[in-house]
């Protein structure tokens, strides 16, 4: 809903509160959206702001960005490649083992609209990225999360979510890993991060992996979208669709918003705003900058939430050694194939 005073503006400069004492983890954290959320969070003196990102280089970059806008000795920078499934396990449970609390770990990370590819895992990049890596980082540091009062989750979907195909049914890994053109792998995973959440919130209310049903124990669990914004990700639609999506991203980037000032602001509402607080803000999505509406009706399909939860827990437990959380469907000591149907115990 939007506040009867302010209506549905959200100005990070001045409307996010003062973050003292607080810990903040930001996926993709150090570019477009991502370095836009990580700007305006140590804008307001959290104690520590951990960015995630892939490349070492850019993590560099956006710490010397990152200076006018605070005191960068709170910032760390983790390299991680949310293609590889054993660099974001190491980094997980790293994150897990030294952090006493968690007061917001916002789910950025994406590739946008691009080309079919596989990960050194053999996954489906857009969805290894976009979701499947992230519910690993997520309920591995969600015990964090959990002890931290008020604390948020938020993940970075888009209202392409609502383009998503019909025929999407979680089922297997060879679902998962069909071409089915780049704007369709895109939606699949905005549809899969809002799915994600409204799965976590019926666990939440239930009392299960380990969440406290008590009024604001937290954490606020949330999807945004962020608007049309002018960010790397139109590089990737020019690379799967040639010179038609460069021509048309000429046409519309003008009229985008900008990554740092705008594009952040629903994920900076979800993540920081006492209001979320407040009105009970959770399980929601929240379109810019701070409005509340219905997902898909797709998204808000339980049954589909809990084959992609399936799927996500039999893809992980393929590919991983061990996870440190319990699993909901699959068997710890029995892996089995999930390149057809998935079988729940």
């Amino acid at each position: 809903m939007a506040h009867l005073i302010t209506g549905n503006k959200f100005d990070p400069n001045t409307d996010i509160p003062d973050l003292s004492g607080k810990t903040y983890i930001v996926t993709g954290g150090t570019a477009g959206i991502g370095f836009g959320i990580s700007a305006h969070l140590l804008q307001h003196n959290p104690t520590k702001l951990i960015m995630i990102s892939k490349k070492e280089e850019h993590g560099q970059e956006a710490i010397e960005g990152l200076k006018k806008y605070g005191d960068v000795d709170k910032v760390q920078f983790i390299q991680c490649d949310f293609e590889d499934l054993k660099s974001v396990d190491k980094v997980a449970k790293e994150l897990s083992e030294s952090l006493q609390q968690l007061d917001g770990l916002i789910c950025n990370a994406g590739l946008g609209v691009g080309p079919y590819n596989e990960t050194v895992d053999g996954i489906d990049s857009h969805m290894q990225v976009n979701h499947i890596s992230q519910f690993h980082l997520t309920l591995t540091l969600l015990h964090l999360l959990q002890k931290t009062p008020n604390s948020r989750l938020a993940f970075q979907s888009s209202d392409l979510h609502r383009a998503a195909s019909s025929s999407i049914k979680f089922a297997s890994l060879d679902e998962i890993n069909t071409d089915i053109g780049a704007t369709n792998l895109y939606n699949r995973t905005k549809l899969a991060n809002v799915l994600f959440v409204r799965a976590l919130v019926r666990r939440q209310a239930a009392g299960d992996l380990g969440f406290n049903k008590a009024a604001q124990a937290g954490p606020y669990i949330n999807a945004t979208h962020p608007g049309a914004v002018s960010t790397d990700q139109q590089e990737q639609a020019i690379e799967a669709y040639g010179k038609a999506a460069k021509l048309g991203v000429k046409i519309m980037r003008p009229f985008m918003k900008s990554p740092e000032e705008e594009g952040c602001r629903p994920m900076l509402f979800a993540a920081t705003s006492e209001d979320v607080v407040k009105e009970g803000i959770n399980g929601a999505y929240i379109v810019p900058d701070r409005k509340v509406t219905d997902p898909s009706k797709q998204a808000q399909d339980e049954e589909l939430g809990e084959q992609l939860w399936r799927l996500t827990e039999q893809i992980l437990s393929e590919k991983l050694d061990s996870l440190p959380y319990r699993t909901q469907y699959i068997d710890p000591m029995a892996k089995e194939g999930m390149h057809g149907q998935s079988h729940a115990r």
